[in-house]
């Protein structure tokens, strides 16, 4: 029976829960929960249609209106419904998706109304069921087939049997990996759309105190339908969430974990605090996933970090985490931090943040040195304020890597290993600065190291280039695909086709890339292109990377000028690495892209140079121990 909105608003149940829609309330046998309105108005739409397939488009024009919202959006209320109503989509009992059409409410709905015959039936029923629920029983037993057993014991080894099988085939991964999805702003409040970043980024950081637990960037598993990319991306968890504000001027926020794999949902919760205290939602947030998130994935919680006290300075820290990594847009958050760091210098997550932005700034604006020793001591500071701040541990072990500081490097890395246990990002700090120091097979014994204990890190794609600068083709690809899609591989490909020296190879990936330096000099020479009409476009390219101090850069981009055959300009690169002690040998004996120079003179002098910082590393990892 087919029922009007204005029917149901009045209250109506579904299966055997109870809705009431005035008051956001869902009451069943276990549940008695209040829901946000739109997940409310969701369920109504389905269930003025109960029976019928009620499509995205129709649940976006009736709950949104005129709001314009992702597909998650539907998804995640369709989740919290299923969750309360104790359904699940593997099941179907309650609500049923249908695959590119929309869902379909299969459950009873009758108007509340109806309840009272009803239940007065089910009591009836329930006292007649009673008095002859002894000898019911009896016979029952006495007459059962007495065969059931054995089949039933077939079918639960044939379950087994399909899950050892499933298991089997399944990528395995020492820790478990969790990708927290930016949250949606449910509000339509525009003054509340950074906390949609700002409350997820949290989130995600509170996690990472886990030991235990990897957590993937938060674009990594973006799109339309994050479960389906996490599981391509072999992610075994995402976390979602939505914030609204109450009409008590009150501000809820739902959070919700999703198991990837099984589309299962393991752990929910709703925090609801006075709109303006988010000191107080931080406050939830933490306790929620200490006690709550952090059991129902599996894992041990770690520190609880340290905890912002004034309330200005935490509103600012977040109004920056939405800033994007733009010239602009990094200025004003650089604003922002270095006010919530004189607010709150305690606060050793601002300190962070502020590393990244000064960093970040160096890019567009202040040297690229002033900018790294102002990242380095904010780096420094969070560190100091909390030991287990493992991003600024990681980043100080990589700006000393960068300036050439090897020892330095090497003594943190060692410390970064011993503090924080074997762990994928402690090993691939290690491989790092062992391959700056041209200690390209203890890299890679790193890297290996690193992927066993967590093999879909997308962090560990740069370990493709120990293998990549020592001549050892076959296991680069495995590396750079770890975070297939994004800039830093799409280039690293190229490097790699050039040592394949398959030159449409490279030229296809090529024609994918945005126009820029880079683009705008490989393109035309895989094209054929060559001599003077490549003067300009080498002429930008050279002054584009020189701003780089990176050396491993001048040692990655070299190649691209020798195969374009400007060996001179390319030698000036491999020459500015050395110098800024990137250790190229034996690299520059082992890498096949270095076959058409190694007669050149002034090649061999760079190599010179380079087996001797080479040596130095060695001899310094000889004294401290090599780890």
């Amino acid at each position: 029976m087919a029922f009007t909105v204005q029917e149901l608003q009045a209250g109506f149940h579904v299966g055997e829960c109870l809705i009431e829609p005035r008051q956001n309330r869902i009451l069943g046998h276990d549940v008695d929960v209040r829901i946000e309105p739109r997940v409310m108005d969701v369920l109504v739409s389905l269930a003025a249609r109960a029976g019928e397939v009620v499509s995205r488009e129709t649940l976006n024009q009736e709950v949104w209106r005129d709001v314009v919202v992702t597909d998650q959006a539907v998804t995640n209320c369709i989740s919290e419904l299923r969750h309360h109503l104790g359904d699940d989509r593997s099941t179907n009992r309650v609500i049923e998706t249908i695959p590119k059409r929309g869902y379909r409410l299969t459950a009873p709905v009758r108007l509340s109304s109806e309840a009272p015959a009803a239940a007065a039936a089910a009591a009836a029923a329930a006292a007649t069921s009673s008095s002859t629920a002894p000898a019911s029983s009896t016979a029952s037993a006495a007459t059962r087939p007495r065969w059931g057993i054995p089949v039933a014991l077939a079918l639960l080894a044939a379950i087994v049997l399909a899950g050892v099988w499933w298991w089997q085939r399944t990528p395995k991964s020492g820790v478990t990996s969790v990708a927290v999805v930016r949250f949606e702003n449910a509000a339509g409040d525009e003054k509340l759309d950074y906390l949609a970043l700002a409350l997820s980024d949290e989130t995600a950081t509170l996690l990472t105190q886990s030991r235990d637990l990897a957590v993937r960037p938060s674009n990594f598993v973006n799109g339309d339908d994050p479960l389906a990319v996490a599981r391509d991306r072999h992610v075994d968890h995402v976390v979602t969430g939505r914030y609204y504000l109450e009409e008590d001027a009150r501000l809820s926020l739902a959070i919700e974990a999703q198991h990837a794999r099984q589309e299962r949902v393991i752990w929910r919760t709703l925090i609801t605090v006075p709109a303006g205290d988010l000191l107080a939602m931080r406050a939830r947030i933490a306790e929620g996933v200490r006690n709550g998130l952090l059991p129902a994935l599996g894992v041990t919680a770690g520190s609880s970090g340290v905890t912002p006290q004034n309330a200005e300075a935490y509103r600012l820290y977040l109004r920056s985490l939405e800033l994007p990594q733009q010239p602009e847009q990094t200025l004003k958050a650089i604003e922002l931090l270095e006010r919530v760091v004189t607010l709150e210098p305690m606060f050793a997550p601002a300190w962070e943040a502020l590393g990244v932005r000064y960093y970040a700034s160096g890019t567009w604006f202040t040297g690229a040195e002033e900018a790294r020793q102002k990242s380095l001591a904010a780096h420094r500071r969070a560190v100091d304020l909390d030991p287990d701040m493992l991003a600024s541990a990681r980043q100080i072990v990589t700006f000393r890597t960068e300036a050439g500081d090897l020892e330095g490097a090497y003594l943190e890395a060692r410390q970064l290993l011993e503090h924080f246990g074997p762990r994928a990002d402690t090993h691939f700090s290690m491989s790092y600065v062992y391959r700056y120091g041209g200690m390209l097979e203890d890299s890679q014994r790193h890297c290996e190291l690193a992927r066993k204990r967590d093999p879909q890190d997308p962090g560990l794609r740069s370990c493709g280039y120990a293998y990549l600068y020592d001549g050892k083709l076959e296991p680069v690809m495995d590396f750079f695909k770890l975070d297939e899609g994004s800039y830093f591989v799409h280039w690293a490909k190229v490097l790699y086709q050039l040592r394949r020296n398959d030159r449409e190879a490279a030229l296809q990936v090529v024609l994918q890339a945005a126009d820029e330096p880079i683009t705008r000099l490989m393109k035309p020479c895989l094209e054929g292109t060559s001599g003077a009409a490549l003067d300009a476009p080498v002429e930008e390219f050279v002054r584009h990377w020189k701003r780089s101090d990176d050396p491993e850069t001048a040692y990655a981009i070299a190649p691209i000028l020798s195969f374009c055959g400007r060996h001179k300009e390319a030698l000036e690169f491999l020459a500015r690495g050395v110098d800024l002690n990137y250790c190229s040998f034996p690299a520059l004996d082992q890498d096949p892209i270095w076959s058409a120079l190694r007669g050149d003179p002034e090649f061999q002098r760079i190599r010179t140079k380079a087996m001797a910082c080479h040596d130095k590393f060695r001899r310094m990892v000889q004294t401290h121990g090599k780890v």
